[in-house]
């Protein structure tokens, strides 16, 4: 949902958006009914000249001032208490800026499309949430501030009630990297699953360093709805237009996490710094393979304090059906055989489910049914040798709706690989805590530094995101140093120490 905000300037990134998501999504565009420069023909003409074909892109009619959809958006999802499970909209308050139609949307919106709509009694914006889709959600203290009546553990029972959460917690706001007094998480922030977050990474010397860094060594030590641990990624904040970072609240704030990721694309903001903007592009395609990437110039926007995350809003498919997985990637123990669960959520009963697999080298995908079970399917990849690297994905159908795990399956999929032994050897104590990569990101030229005095050397492998080790060298305890600038691309990578019968893995990137 995007809302067109008549705009010479700013209607070439709405259609820019809504060119980039086709044919991968629905788009609707809110166009003001009262007196406008331009009516529902010419936008339509406009884009069309701007390469925005007509099949599933439809205007419909909203009173607004702005195009911040993200901040006073209709915040859409299910009643799982209904049977089958009803679309709901939950509606923040938006009072504080003297925009009442924009903050009346979300009851358009419901009006408009028969959806039932609750009033959530706090002051917030949509881009100050973060869900990881499986009961835990993030928000910046801003919303204490916004919400003085309210204890911060008022707020956050509020909050988890509201949108049904285990957790809710609260980051502290960010006041020297600019974005306004927003202080919005998605400025720095983005879940891309529901156990991987990407996170901003600034240079040493700004201000709000310290505080980011600590973002991310928190949540890397918490563990979703699922028991498992989130991996934190990181991608390169860009510079302003004359090269330096905001070292204030008021300043304009660059971000390529505030993307958009709608079913199989991800709209990623760019801003004419080649160098920047392409590494931002691997980090997301070798974070998410399969993903189609398109980039739209977001230098208009982050003046402003917001980008294209900012002026979009997701909306809920009419039937809820949707794959939960704990994804097998990466080093996995060698078994022969692997056992493979997905719970499936869906309105009534699923149809069916499938696994597929393959070989790193098979032509094709080899299909089986997964076998039904309370509350997982289940299925198992058999003929699978050492040191073979596996490709696997998901499907559910219900009512001629196909979901997939990955979402971007089939040009997608989850990928592991084979040893013999990993985990913690009975002799030797040692583990990620053990293992610092400075500088990291890098252009290649680093070190890792053993912090952990042992007897005997190990090894340290390089693998890119597709299983293939790109170089190995032995290592020692205390520092290590890799000269590699002229062998390895920008982009992410994973160090595999290996010590004795142990590996621990670590992201590197380079930029």
């Amino acid at each position: 949902m995007l809302t067109w905000d008549y705009n010479d300037q700013r209607n070439p990134v709405t259609a820019a958006i809504a060119k980039a998501v086709q044919p991968s999504a629905k788009v609707w565009i809110i166009y003001y009914p009262g007196q406008a420069p331009m009516d529902t023909a010419e936008i339509r003409d406009y884009l069309r000249d701007h390469g925005v074909p007509d099949h599933n892109v439809f205007l419909i009619p909203g009173w607004t001032e702005t195009l911040w959809i993200r901040d006073y958006g209709p915040f859409s999802g299910y009643d799982k208490t209904t049977v089958p499970y009803q679309r709901i909209i939950r509606d923040a308050g938006y009072s504080a800026y003297n925009r009442p139609m924009d903050d009346s949307i979300p009851a358009q919106i419901a009006n408009l499309w028969g959806i039932p709509v609750d009033d959530i009694p706090l002051q917030f914006e949509g881009g100050n949430v973060l869900f990881d889709g499986l009961g835990r959600a993030w928000g910046s203290t801003r919303i204490i501030e916004q919400n003085p009546a309210y204890t911060q553990e008022q707020l956050k029972a509020l909050l988890e009630e509201q949108f049904g959460l285990y957790d809710f917690m609260f980051l502290e706001k960010l006041t020297h990297s600019g974005g306004g007094i927003w202080c919005h998480v998605d400025m720095f922030m983005k879940i891309l699953d529901q156990e991987t977050i990407l996170i901003s990474q600034y240079p040493d010397f700004v201000p709000d360093y310290n505080l980011i860094e600590n973002f991310a060594s928190t949540l890397a030590n918490l563990t979703n709805s699922e028991g498992r641990n989130y991996t934190i990624l990181r991608i390169p904040a860009p510079p302003k237009a004359n090269g330096t970072w905001a070292t204030t609240q008021n300043d304009e704030m660059r971000t390529y996490t505030n993307s958009i990721i709608i079913n199989d694309v991800i709209v990623v903001p760019s801003y004419n710094l080649p160098e920047y903007d392409s590494a931002a592009k691997l980090v997301y395609e070798q974070a998410m393979p399969g993903y189609r990437i398109e980039m739209v110039d977001a230098t208009v926007l982050t003046p402003l304090y917001g980008a294209l995350h900012c002026i979009s809003r997701e909306v809920t498919k009419h039937c809820f059906l949707r794959i939960v997985h704990n994804k097998m990637v990466g080093l996995q123990v060698y078994s022969g055989k692997y056992s493979i669960l997905a719970k499936i959520d869906c309105s009534l009963t699923v149809d069916s489910v499938y696994l597929y697999s393959k070989l790193k080298n098979d032509p094709e995908f080899t299909c089986m049914e997964m076998w039904p079970g309370c509350p997982y399917h289940s299925g198992i990849i058999f003929n699978s040798n050492l040191n073979d690297t596996i490709h696997y994905y998901i499907s559910a159908t219900h009512n001629g709706d196909q979901v997939f795990m990955p979402p971007q399956a089939p040009n997608g999929w989850f990928t592991f690989w084979c040893q013999p032994t990993v985990g913690n050897a009975e002799n030797v104590n040692f583990d990620e805590q053990d293992v610092q990569i400075f500088p990291n990101p890098s252009n290649g030229d680093f070190s890792v530094h053993i912090t952990k005095k042992m007897n005997t050397g190990g090894s340290v492998e390089i693998i890119d995101l597709t299983g293939q080790i790109i170089h190995k060298q032995p290592i020692f305890s205390g520092r290590n140093q890799f000269s590699l600038s002229n062998l390895l691309k920008p982009g992410f990578y994973l160090a595999r120490i290996n010590w004795q019968q142990v590996s621990v893995t670590k992201s590197l990137i380079i930029q």
